[in-house]
């Protein structure tokens, strides 16, 4: 069965767990390491696990027992932070800019006010490419 769109983005609640996962040096955490990443009034252990749960069924994140208990699960992505960018960025250019880089940046530069450093910076980018 096909991902839908849904299946392939991110909650903002799944980009936080996930971006603890991709912030981790052992590239993984359990459900109590994804807590403590968060400030007070932190979510449910039970919300926490769902979102993992989720993450997986989703296919970001692996779910894997650990050996010496065998009751802790501890959770990996399986997608990098910037494989997610990419596809999330190519879905924005698309949906939104007809396919073109072109009208993307143009937004960017217009909305963001963009710098004329960072202007200097994406024109050096942009010849080396």
């Amino acid at each position: 069965m096909a991902k839908s769109n849904k299946d392939m983005t991110l909650t903002r609640a799944e980009m936080e767990i996930m971006n603890f996962l991709w912030s981790r040096e052992d590239g993984r955490g359990t459900v109590r390491d994804v807590l403590e990443c968060y400030p007070e009034s932190k979510p449910a252990y039970t919300t926490t696990a769902t979102f993992l749960k989720i993450l997986t069924q989703k296919g970001f994140v692996a779910a894997e027992k650990n050996p010496g208990d065998g009751k802790t699960f501890f959770f990996r992505p399986l997608i990098t932070q910037d494989e997610y960018r990419k596809r999330v960025m190519k879905d924005v250019k698309d949906s939104f800019f007809g396919g073109s880089a072109t009208s993307l940046v143009n937004f960017f530069v217009r909305e963001e006010k963009i710098s004329e450093s960072e202007l200097k910076e994406l024109l050096e980018m942009i010849k080396e490419n």
